[in-house]
């Protein structure tokens, strides 16, 4: 599958065995993550182009969530802070 230029490199195909006998898996990469999709060949499933489409965006959202700048920490934004205050508020030392 193709998105924006980038396309998903088939690593393998391998089928269930047991309980899942009669299903078909196919791994891809796609961006440096790996994604698998899945044929049910006992009844009716997804489309396979559907489900590279479902897993190509979910693993953009990471990798978008991932470059985002990162707040600095600070002592203030902490939990932390909110409870040495609120500690402080019911001891009476601060208004």
């Amino acid at each position: 599958m193709e998105k924006d230029g980038r396309k998903a490199k088939f690593l393998r195909k391998y089928y269930g065995r047991g309980f899942d006998a009669h299903m078909v898996y196919l791994d891809y990469l796609y961006r440096g993550h790996e994604y698998t999709v899945y044929e049910n060949r006992a009844r009716g499933n997804e489309p396979l182009a559907w489900q590279h489409r479902s897993a190509q965006a979910r693993i953009d959202m990471l990798i978008e969530e991932e470059n985002r700048p990162k707040k600095p920490y600070r002592y203030e934004d902490s939990a932390d802070a909110g409870f040495d205050l609120f500690w402080r508020l019911v001891e009476g030392d601060e208004e």
